[in-house]
């Protein structure tokens, strides 16, 4: 286990005149997991692999148990990492995949055997220690490939987008797989991946990047319930975060509310926190998860609104009914049970949930802190 501090990273590649990443700070704790995520070409994976020695960053330092490695050859930084693509050796067993490491680093035979069947026996795959790569499944090679990384016993483990090439199925048998190796090795981790359940699932925490610059750093409810900005919440959650652009009005009581035009082309009243009256006059945008637009009325009925809405669209899922809505000409998903009798075309009486809403600004789309 260990401390990982990333201090003002910078990476600029000059041939294209880019800057890809642009001053990272993270700190990571021992034993902490730690995921990545953010849209393709938003610098997670060039992250990735200057932690791990394979780019060498513009300024900045990557410090590891409070040495500064940045300048430290890939070898000698002490780092296992687990490819999206697995990088076996074809031409050896299961067994010999998982030893490579041991033998480069002169471990003793006996040594190597006892630490290839401890792994083998931790990730289930003893059974296939004498079978190539090419008599494997996807599932198994990537087992193969994290048993090399663990056999190792490295300070740091890198994963990048592991699972990727795996069906949905044995996506979450591993997903399975690695919270509970983590759990037992309380081992350091980070982790890339573009899955938003991965992120919510495994993480201790998720740095959200975009365009090479660390949106939000938070737990995963951190970051699922209070989103730093608009793009956080749009990027986190399936189906994402709905976001309603509208004006504060004061009603006759002098009580926050916002109109609302339905898809009956009829307006509605929503009443908003007393919090939001100081914003009278000013354009916001709420954003509400699904969730928190349903046919069953919320706990805090103060800040519930009950409306007739005409359902455009309905996706059963197993669990639960999505639903869209149209809201101010824009879609809106509401979450419904999949006992809630309706129709495509049918009005739906729903509850607004504003207790749960997070409010950002129109003009710079960062979240608004209301007191």
């Amino acid at each position: 286990m260990a401390t990982l501090e990333l201090k003002q990273i910078r990476k600029t590649y000059p041939k294209a005149d880019q800057e890809t990443l642009k001053g990272i700070d993270i700190s990571i704790d021992s034993g902490e997991f730690l995921i990545l995520v953010g849209p393709s070409g938003c610098g997670k994976s060039t992250l990735m692999n200057t932690i791990a020695g394979l780019e060498n960053i513009s300024s900045g330092e990557i410090v590891i148990d409070g040495r500064d490695v940045a300048a430290v050859e890939p070898k000698d930084r002490d780092i296992a990492m687990v490819f999206q693509s697995y990088a076996l050796y074809p031409n050896m067993t299961v067994r010999g995949n998982i030893a490579f490491g041991l033998k480069i680093r002169k471990m003793p035979d006996d040594q190597i055997d006892a630490e290839v069947n401890r792994v083998a026996e931790m990730l289930q795959i003893d059974h296939l220690l004498d079978r190539k790569p090419s008599q494997l499944s996807g599932g198994q090679r990537q087992r193969v490939a994290m048993g090399r990384a663990l056999a190792r016993r490295p300070k740091l483990y890198l994963f990048d987008e592991p699972l990727s090439n795996l069906d949905a199925k044995l996506r979450v048998e591993m997903r399975h797989q690695i919270k509970r190796l983590h759990q037992k090795l309380n081992t350091t981790i980070v982790y890339v991946t573009h899955d938003q359940i991965e992120a919510m699932t495994l993480a201790d925490r998720i740095a959200v990047m975009k365009d090479g610059i660390l949106q939000q750093l938070g737990t995963p409810q951190e970051i699922y319930s209070k989103p730093n900005n608009m793009f956080v919440a749009g990027f986190m959650g399936s189906p994402s975060m709905n976001f309603i652009e509208t004006m504060v009005d004061l009603d006759a009581n002098e009580k926050p509310v916002i109109k609302v035009t339905g898809s009956n082309n009829q307006e509605h009243h929503i009443k908003l926190p007393d919090t939001m009256r100081s914003q009278d006059g000013k354009r916001i945008v709420i954003g509400l998860r699904p969730e928190h637009i349903s046919e069953t009325p919320s706990e805090d009925q103060s800040a519930s609104t009950q409306l007739d809405m005409k359902l455009e669209v309905l996706e059963p899922t197993g669990p639960d009914t999505i639903a869209m809505i149209k809201v101010n000409d824009q879609e809106v998903a509401c979450r419904l049970s999949p006992e809630y009798e309706v129709s495509v075309g049918d009005t739906a009486s729903l509850h607004f949930d504003l207790s749960k809403a997070v409010f950002f600004d129109a003009q710079t789309e960062q979240r608004m802190e209301i007191h």
